[in-house]
């Protein structure tokens, strides 16, 4: 069994707090979207509550920083938790929205609570990140990976756009966000904090523009839970590659649960998604 750690504890419980506040944040800017539809002046006081969601969605970026570096906490304990964000979208839209709450979504819902219970049952003290645990090379091999990869796409998306292009615009979205969190964490090392503050900035301004790319192409439904499998994989990996950190056997069970259950809680809205898409009749129907 683990000893206590309180930067163990206030790192996962802050962790907790960032992740519930933007997927909160979302459900609230779903929230005056909606309101917005029934009342279609600008100035009403859906306006105010979009503008609360956002500063809720914006908050998450400064507040999953805290647990990173002040607390020192290994991402491979902190990207898991966006799951946990998952389900308070959902609880939220349920007490909220009225939406009701689908088998799929509450079998969803236990598979990350079991993986996240798996990713933080074994987890160490935290430590502070040390500079020789940084491998820069490593680090520049990645992105330029990921950013030629990005160009790529990007190019022939602009040329001609698609539901599996917005996909793949969907899954580079989510390696960026990894990045932040890579970011974030490297802001641990003194000598590093300050370009590596820069760093983060600019990731959060690729993540924030390739989301919204995609969402230009497929439906928020297939890009979010593409997003943040993407985003929990790839820090998981990047923390494992870039910065020397430790993961064991039940940890990466959990994470597979995790990634597991964002899939089967948004099962529903997917499965949605297909049924609306608008039959393409045979060749034989149309010469009737």
């Amino acid at each position: 069994m683990v000893a206590f750690s309180f930067d163990l504890f206030f790192g996962i419980s802050i962790g907790f707090i960032a992740y519930i506040l933007l997927y909160i944040g979302k459900g609230i800017q779903k929230y005056a979207i909606e309101g917005f539809k029934v009342d279609k002046t600008i100035k009403s006081k859906h306006s105010s509550v979009w503008i609360f969601g956002t500063v809720l969605t914006a908050s998450f970026m400064f507040i999953q920083w805290i647990p990173l570096t002040i607390f020192h906490t290994p991402m491979n304990l902190i990207a898991p938790l966006e799951g946990i964000g998952m389900i308070s979208l959902f609880v939220f839209s349920y007490i909220v929205l009225k939406e009701p709450l689908s088998k799929s979504e509450i079998i969803g819902a236990i598979i990350i609570i079991i993986g996240t219970v798996l990713v933080n049952v074994v987890a160490r003290t935290p430590v502070e990140l040390q500079q020789e645990e940084f491998k820069l090379i490593s680090f520049l091999v990645a992105l330029g990976i990921v950013v030629t990869i990005s160009i790529i796409v990007s190019i022939f998306a602009f040329r001609k756009p698609s539901f599996f292009k917005g996909v793949i615009l969907g899954l580079i979205a989510g390696c960026f966000m990894a990045f932040q969190t890579l970011a974030k964490r490297i802001t641990d090392i003194n000598e590093l904090a300050l370009i590596f503050t820069f760093v983060t900035f600019a990731f959060a301004m690729l993540t924030l523009g390739f989301t919204q790319f995609a969402f230009t192409m497929a439906r928020a439904n297939i890009i979010v839970p593409s997003f943040a499998s993407m985003s929990i994989i790839f820090t998981i990996v990047f923390g494992l590659l870039i910065i020397d950190e430790t993961i064991v056997t039940i940890q990466i069970i959990g994470i597979i649960c995790i990634v597991i259950g964002i899939i089967v809680l948004n099962l529903k809205q997917i499965i949605t998604i297909e049924e609306e898409k608008p039959q393409v009749p045979s060749s034989e129907e149309e010469n009737e």
